[in-house]
């Protein structure tokens, strides 16, 4: 059997076929490119998107097709099952005035129903704001595609949990937040699990798209779901950290915990498991940042201990500080360094973050990994894998196929959906361990950075 997955990120759509053995082949990308507004405005244009699916998978024989999409979209549909706006990205930050009506209606019970938190990345708060006229139905990226190729307009439990509509302890959508943002119930998809079979291809899309008429097409979920299911972390003692436009720690739990204070999310991932995580919005996207205005990235690893400090935020921030208004600066910077010192201080800050994140995680959840598992295609610069496993206590592991991680979990729920039972966890014992690299200097760079990060002043 063979499963065609689709990955629809922020940075494009990627198509791969998966083997049973989850052994991606006739992988294909097509980029495409989200500009950052001085509104705020972060969004995708429908047109992109369908022209995008278009033959991309033509001729490729599949026994099913299952999505993964980046989190936190939001399109509009009207009667006539078409867009009412563009896809909008959890880049997006036009809800941020209905952040503080909707925190002073439901204060911290807001966190406790939904496992989100007071940002205007999550969809909850840009459709209380932009209030569109003549809604039928609220999607998401995936639940769009799934609506094209099979007519059925359908979310799974993952990708719902993550909009800030969905209480997850009741696993449905919030009825009180539904109220108070003033949008009907009736607009909201029908729930199901990630590997349930949610329709066929339809004659019209098969025409239309070019993949097979009557495959199935399972629900599939977010990628940062699906991350930790293709990296075989579907327990509490392997964390995922992922390392692509954004930056990611997210670790399964069985039951919901919630932090009171600004920190961790949490969303139902199944209806028997959570994913507890921290997510920050810079990542890959301050690396490609660095590359373009400071002349690259350093390729081996600084022996010394004075390198600058670089609080990477760029883009504001979500974990922990759940800021959009954050900026980006530098610390203790002097005439003596260089543009490759500026340089390594960027990446150094992109990876203390995510080390920060693996703390977090383990202080929240009571359960400190035994092994970190790479994905994404950030991890492929030079130094940031021996950067973080330099910082960590746990073993650090890098898959062969890191930046398929999100494709290879939704042809985990694919095959699942097809009556196969596979799993990620065998291609762990073909990862590479990640060693050290000058440990203790990377160890004390970190420290420094985390006092400056926390107190926003110099410290020497």
């Amino acid at each position: 059997m063979n499963v065609l997955c689709f990955d629809i990120a922020t940075g494009g759509l990627t198509a791969a076929l998966f083997n049973e053995k989850l052994e991606a082949s006739r992988v294909i990308e097509k980029p495409w490119r989200i500009r950052l507004q001085p509104d705020g405005a972060a969004v995708l244009p429908v047109s992109v998107f369908e022209q995008a699916i278009f033959g991309i998978a033509a001729g490729i024989p599949a026994d099913a097709i299952a999505f993964s999409a980046f989190m936190h979209s939001l399109v509009a549909v009207g009667d006539a099952g078409r867009p009412l706006t563009p896809i909008f990205t959890w880049m997006d930050t036009r809800g941020t005035g209905e952040v503080e009506r909707i925190r002073a209606e439901f204060g911290g019970d807001f966190h406790r129903r939904t496992g989100c938190r007071f940002h205007p990345m999550f969809p909850v708060f840009k459709l209380a704001a932009l209030r569109i006229p003549g809604v039928r139905r609220i999607a998401g990226a995936k639940a769009f595609a799934i609506a094209m190729l099979t007519g059925n307009w359908i979310e799974d439990h993952g990708t719902a949990s993550a909009t800030g509509f969905y209480n997850i302890g009741k696993a449905d959508w919030d009825d009180d937040i539904l109220r108070c943002i003033g949008v009907d119930r009736s607009s909201f998809l029908t729930l199901v699990e990630r590997d349930r079979i949610v329709g066929y291809v339809t004659g019209e899309a098969s025409s239309r798209f070019g993949v097979r008429e009557g495959t199935p097409v399972v629900a599939g979920s977010g990628d940062g779901f699906l991350a930790n299911l293709g990296s075989g972390c579907e327990d509490p003692s392997r964390f995922a950290a992922t390392l692509g436009t954004s930056a990611s720690v997210r670790q399964i739990l069985p039951c919901a915990v919630f932090d009171e204070t600004p920190g961790a999310f949490c969303y139902r991932a199944t209806m028997n498991s959570f994913l507890l995580g921290c997510a920050g919005s810079n990542g890959g996207n301050v690396l490609d940042w660095a590359r373009s205005t400071l002349g690259g990235l350093p390729t081996a690893q600084a022996k010394r201990i004075d390198l600058p400090a670089f609080i990477p935020h760029l883009h504001g921030e979500r974990s922990p500080e759940w800021n959009p208004l954050l900026t980006a600066r530098w610390e203790g910077v002097t005439a003596q360094h260089t543009r490759a010192d500026l340089a390594h201080a960027v990446l150094d800050g992109v990876v203390f973050n995510l080390a920060h994140y693996c703390e977090i995680l383990s202080a929240v959840s009571g359960r400190a990994p035994s092994q970190v598992v790479l994905s994404g295609n950030g991890f492929r610069a030079p130094l940031t894998a021996s950067t973080l496993a330099s910082v960590l206590d746990a073993q650090v592991l890098q898959p062969p196929d890191q930046g398929l991680a999100s494709l290879r979990g939704a042809a985990i729920c694919g095959f699942r959906a097809l009556g196969v039972d596979v799993s990620a966890a065998p291609l762990l014992q073909s990862s590479k361990t990640v060693e050290p690299d000058n440990a203790d200097e990377v160890r004390f760079r970190c420290r420094r950075y985390r006092e400056f990060r926390s107190s926003g002043r110099s410290i020497k």
